[in-house]
């Protein structure tokens, strides 16, 4: 069985010898090649739509039907499917069943329309029952849920609808969420995807959709370990002080990290606080664990990072590593991203701004990268449109960009060209 990679970085190749030390220590774990076989995965899918009134505005009812069909198209005849569409009432139009018969499910989909109310919690759950009645040993066995709005039939509370979906986590059935538009809860649908071990998605865009569909079938396709934690133990007198990804824990403290999925390195940045050093000193030591396809025990992979001391004029006289440094910054921005979006939520424009202001000045402190200058754009996108007091679908698109950060996960960005 192939293992992952685990690199420990740090910022500086040292810690000083006359003062205490903060530095930043980025854990890089590089999934193995998935193994090339002549057929993936067996896919099991339980497609949830959202058909509330206000499904009818900005046509989203079309984005959620364009996403379902895409998603039918792609299936195989030896997969698995469900439809479930829900308003104030829960309807199951085709129960699960072999994926043959794509024509009849694309008119299925092509005739959902707007009604009533949102019982989003009772349309998950009838389509986590189709996918869970049905589970298929060895397979990918997933929810995927489509939703513009707030649950407001039945169970509404947040903190309940993450633990259900956790709860069918534990018996194999996984969760991705896609929100539409700009009025649903998006604080609830990424917990429900981090809660379910699945993607949480903004949809913006019709054009997002190839994108999205093509990520999460390959992430379904291409997993090679699930149930992925990660334990920090620090050396002798050595502090964690921060993780910037803002992780879930587990019970123990481990930090619960997403699936490792071929292609897409997973990158942790810790900050730790190191004493004086004499010599050699032991910084951190990491252990990662995670479950592989098919196996019934767990896996493990440790590694460790010593550096020498050295005086506080040589430390800083050390450049520090780009990625390292990067990293950490785009880390910290999206922290701030996210609390100036939280910020908006109340209402409260010049503490958003404020918080803004701080990203752009670490984005202006580290080499001017792609990757830097879209953050830059983001967030005078954002500036901009709370200048002009409309700025529901820049904090969407805000909050998700921070999610996909935070937690090493994709992010599908729309393209705006015609």
């Amino acid at each position: 069985m192939k293992q992952p990679t685990i690199e420990l970085v740090p910022l500086r190749p040292a810690v000083r010898s006359d003062a205490a030390t903060t530095l930043d220590v980025l854990v890089r774990i590089t999934p193995p090649a998935a193994e090339i076989t002549s057929a993936r995965p067996t896919l099991n899918l339980g497609l949830v739509i959202d058909r509330s009134g206000s499904m009818g505005g900005q046509n989203k009812i079309g984005f959620a039907r364009d996403a379902a069909a895409f998603a039918v198209k792609e299936l195989l005849a030896t997969d698995r499917v469900s439809l479930t569409i829900f308003d104030d009432k829960v309807e199951t139009l085709a129960p699960n069943a072999p994926a043959s018969d794509r024509d009849r499910l694309l008119r299925l989909i092509a005739g959902v329309h707007p009604g009533g109310s949102t019982a989003l919690h009772g349309g998950w759950s009838e389509g986590a029952k189709q996918v869970g009645d049905n589970l298929v040993p060895g397979g990918l066995n997933r929810v995927l849920l489509l939703s513009d709005g707030l649950a407001n039939v039945g169970e509404a509370r947040p903190d309940a609808i993450a633990t259900d979906v956790h709860a069918r986590l534990g018996t194999g059935v996984s969760t991705t969420t896609l929100g539409l538009g700009n009025e649903y809860n998006e604080d609830l649908l990424e917990a429900m995807a981090r809660s379910g071990d699945g993607n949480y998605y903004y949809v913006e865009s019709p054009r997002q959709l190839a994108t999205i569909f093509q990520t999460e079938l390959h992430g379904l396709a291409a997993t090679t370990g699930t149930d992925v934690l990660l334990a920090l133990e620090p050396g002798p007198g050595v502090a964690v002080v921060d993780v910037l990804n803002d992780l879930d824990r587990a019970e123990d403290g481990r930090c619960k990290l997403p699936n490792l999925v071929s292609g897409f390195p997973v990158l942790i940045v810790v900050r730790l606080t190191v004493p004086p050093a004499t010599g050699e000193q032991r910084v951190l030591a990491v252990k990662l664990e995670w479950t592989a396809p098919g196996e019934a025990t767990k896996a493990t992979g440790v590694a460790g990072l010593t550096l020498p001391a050295v005086s506080g004029a040589s430390w800083e006289s050390l450049a520090p590593d780009f990625d390292v440094q990067e990293r950490a910054a785009l880390l910290a921005v999206a922290r701030l991203k996210k609390q100036a979006t939280q910020a908006l939520d109340h209402g409260d424009g010049p503490e958003a701004r404020r918080l803004l202001a701080e990203a752009r000045a670490l984005l202006g402190a580290i080499p001017q990268t792609a990757e830097v200058g879209i953050e830059i754009q983001s967030i005078a996108e954002i500036d901009a449109q709370i200048e002009r007091g409309d700025f529901s679908g820049s904090t969407k698109r805000a909050k998700h960009e921070a999610y996909s950060r935070r937690h090493s996960k994709p992010y599908t960005p729309t393209d705006d060209t015609e």
